[in-house]
Formats: C-alpha cells, sequence, structure tokens
C-alpha cells in the first residue's frame, strides 16, 4: 500500500484546507473507503468521517484516529506536490496521517477474518483549532469504543524512531489575555501620567517567576508572552495596553495554580504602578494522558520491528486529549525527519516537511497495535 498511501498524501498536500473546511478531503476519503469495501458515515461535525472494520469475531473495539487539517501558512518548500492553494499549507503531517489511516484500513478490511473485534475509524477535522474532537465526541463517535490509539509523525526524531510513555506527553495548551488601564498624558511630563507600558513591562518580567519560582522544578510548566499591544504615537502615553500568551502545564493541579496566582498578581502589580489591571483566561485543550496498556502495544510493536524506542513529552497541545479522557489509549511518536539536516524544520514552519519513508512503518505500527488488541 506505500505507493498508493504516497499518492493519496501528495495529493492531499497540494489541496490543503482549514479546520472545519475540509469538504475536499473528507469526500476523498469517504471515496477511498468505499472503494475498500467499508461504508463511511460522513458530515461528522461539519466534515468529520467515520468507518468500521467489524471482524468475524466478537471483541472490543479499537478507535484509530487521523486528523485531516491543515494550517493559514504560505509553504515554502519547494516540493513538486506543494500546495497549490494560497496561504494554506500541511505543515503538521495531517496529509500523511490521513493518507495512512487509509492505507491501513484498506488492509485491515482484509484481516476482517482473523480479527476478534472491531475497529473504528476516525477521520477529524480541526485538530488545529478550534478543535474538532469533542465536537465529534458529541456526535457519539466514542460509542462503544473500549481503547483508542492516534499517531503523530515528528520532525524531531529520526525517521523510524518509535517514541511511547505513558502518563502525561502533551500539555494543556491555554491562552490568556491581560488588560491594564492607566492614564494617559503628553510624554515629557512622564509624572502626570500612570503609564500602563510601563506596568505591562515590570508584569511581563515578573510572570517569569511563575515558573521559576512558583511551580516545583520536579513538573512542567510555560507561561509565554506572545502579543502585546499599546500606545499610537511617540510622544504620548497611551492609556491602555493589553497583552496575551499561553500557559502549558501537564497536571491539572498545576494549571489551576499558576492561573489562581496570575488572578492575583495581575490586579495588585498594576495597582502599585497607579493603573489598573485585569486578568482573562481561556480554558484550552486538555492535557493528553496516555494508558499504560495501549502504551505497551506501542513499544512491543517497536520492538518487533527493531526500531529505535524512546520516551517522548512536549508542552505543545493535542485534542486527542479529548479521546483519552474518555476511553483508555495512547498517543505516539514516528520520527520522520529528512535525512539531510538543512531540510529538518519544526511543525507549523513554512519549510516544514516529513519523510515519506515513515508511510509503511507507520501502517505496521498500527496493525500490530490492532493485532494486539484483538488477539
Amino acid at each position: 500500500m506505500t505507493d498508493t498511501v504516497i499518492e493519496i498524501r501528495r495529493d492531499l498536500h497540494r489541496h490543503p484546507e482549514l479546520g472545519f473546511q475540509e469538504f475536499r478531503t473528507s469526500a476523498k476519503v469517504a471515496e477511498f473507503l468505499r472503494q475498500s469495501g467499508l461504508e463511511p458515515t460522513e458530515g461528522i461535525a461539519v466534515t468529520g468521517v467515520t468507518a468500521e472494520v467489524r471482524g468475524d469475531q466478537p471483541g472490543p473495539t479499537l478507535m484509530l484516529r487521523a486528523d485531516m487539517d491543515a494550517l493559514p501558512i504560505e509553504e515554502e518548500t519547494g516540493l513538486e506536490f506543494a500546495s497549490q492553494e494560497p496561504g494554506k499549507m500541511h505543515a503538521c503531517g495531517h496529509d500523511l496521517h490521513t493518507a495512512i489511516l487509509l492505507g491501513t484500513a484498506r488492509i485491515l478490511q482484509a484481516m476482517k477474518p482473523s480479527l476478534k473485534g472491531t475497529v473504528k475509524l476516525i477521520f477529524q477535522p480541526a485538530e488545529e483549532g478550534p478543535g474538532g474532537a469533542d465536537p465529534m465526541i458529541k456526535e457519539g463517535v466514542l460509542s462503544n469504543v473500549d481503547y483508542a490509539l492516534g499517531l503523530h509523525l515528528w520532525s524531531d526524531l529520526p525517521c523510524g524512531h518509535v517514541a511511547i510513555s505513558p502518563g502525561p506527553v502533551m500539555a494543556a495548551a491555554d491562552t490568556f489575555r491581560v488588560k491594564i488601564h492607566g492614564k494617559g498624558g503628553h510624554a515629557a511630563y512622564p509624572h502626570e501620567s500612570a503609564d500602563p507600558i510601563v506596568a505591562a513591562a515590570a508584569l511581563i518580567t515578573a510572570m517569569q517567576t511563575l515558573v521559576s519560582r512558583n511551580t516545583s522544578p520536579f513538573d512542567s510548566a510555560v507561561v509565554s508572552v506572545t502579543q502585546i499591544q499599546g500606545g499610537s504615537a511617540d510622544n504620548i502615553i497611551p492609556e491602555r495596553v493589553e497583552f496575551s500568551g499561553t500557559i502549558r502545564t501537564f497536571q491539572p493541579s498545576t494549571r489551576a495554580a499558576l492561573v489562581k496566582r496570575l488572578h492575583e498578581m495581575v490586579p495588585s502589580l498594576c495597582q502599585s504602578y497607579g493603573t489598573e489591571g485585569e486578568f482573562q483566561f481561556s480554558e484550552g485543550y486538555p492535557a493528553l494522558i496516555n494508558d499504560p496498556v495501549p502504551c505497551r502495544w506501542v513499544a512491543q510493536a517497536a520492538e518487533q520491528m527493531k526500531l529505535p524506542l524512546s520516551a517522548q513529552a512536549t508542552m505543545g497541545g493535542e485534542d486527542m486529549a479529548y479521546y483519552l479522557q474518555k476511553v483508555p489509549g495512547a498517543f505516539f511518536f514516528l520520527g520522520a525527519a529528512p535525512d539531510q539536516a538543512e531540510r529538518v524544520f519544526p511543525h507549523h514552519h513554512p519549510k516544514f516537511e516529513l519523510d515519506e519513508r515513515a508511510v509503511p512503518l507507520a501502517m505496521e505500527l498500527f496493525l500490530r497495535c490492532v493485532e494486539s488488541c484483538l488477539k
């Protein structure tokens, strides 16, 4: 199936679609599933697609999930199958995830006589935002599912390296916004103003202590300010400044403690500068927590295939976390970094590439996990 999967991947890569706009992609997915002898269900959470491979013998149901959406990025790879859609690019590997699961589905359909149970295939929209997993769950895709598996091809790992570990492996990805209201005036007379820029600068610096001094060194957290807006001219102290960013944590208790501390810190520090501060918090994807049992299936498969095996955790977020809140499962990484160092770029980069040699390895990993679950 490798050549077929790569052909599908390249077609999807040429025609990337953003979250909840994956109409062409989902139509291609459904068409291939029908050609493989399956009966897909379309239009779940707008563009989601599901199908089931039912083994000839009874047993548990294992869900395999792939995400389909692209990112609002102008591609700069120079690949012969580069995006033909201005301002859109598969810069995270979801085109490969989708194609790999389609190839796996066709092989599974041929394995039906030996399967004791069911494999449920989930092709999900909008992982990059605003999130397709939760609405798909609300539309019932986890009905009768006993276990769940998800795969992410990873440019941080050499091609063929597998990373899996139980417990938290991807962070809760929350956002915040701080609004500071001061007293504007002429920059030549700062003593007559209450400068929100100075308050913002002090607050951003103080926020760095939330990790270094308020979080256990045995825990992990990130607090990053990523946007700031304020001011309109060189000689005017503005009335207002706003800044925003992200909070990343693995443990709910750490998340709660940081948010509580920020609710305390923002108004009190701003007050000391004669300004008023407001902290707003928006909850994002929860932390992704792997169950030990499916982790063992992945590790065993990697060992059987003689692939390098390691642990992996990242402060990135993933809405696969919503499925794993409901059923035991695992999310694992398969290295797909290009051989040439100058072609290795991080996920979400305009020059992001993945090595297609990972395709047969990914399918075999999925299939060996299915065999472990549906023996």
